[in-house]
């Protein structure tokens, strides 16, 4: 009877101690998941400043090209001030 319950008590030692291992190994794994997520959290936001500042930029090229257009050189610099000041007009709302 002595060598039974010997027999039983170590693989109950045995399989608390896989089950801590594999609680040890849950939390690494949630801990991993979480930081990822914090990181790609990070990252998205401050790409939203740079999605507005790019979008001014492409109205502003859309404007000096429809500038370029215009035959007379001093009536296009204005067309292409214009422009730029648009752009920086829609720059300083992004912020």
């Amino acid at each position: 009877m002595a060598l039974e319950c010997d027999a039983t008590d170590q693989t109950n030692n045995r399989m608390e101690e896989e089950m801590i291992a594999v609680r040890i190994i849950k939390a690494f794994i949630l801990a991993l998941i979480a930081g990822a997520v914090m990181f790609l959290g990070s990252g998205t936001t401050s790409e939203a400043g740079s999605r507005c500042t790019d979008h001014c930029a492409d109205r502003y090229h859309v404007q000096k090209d429809a500038c370029k257009l215009i035959p007379f050189k001093n009536e296009r610099k204005i067309c292409e001030r214009r422009a730029k000041e648009v752009k920086d007009d829609c720059k300083h709302r992004c912020r």
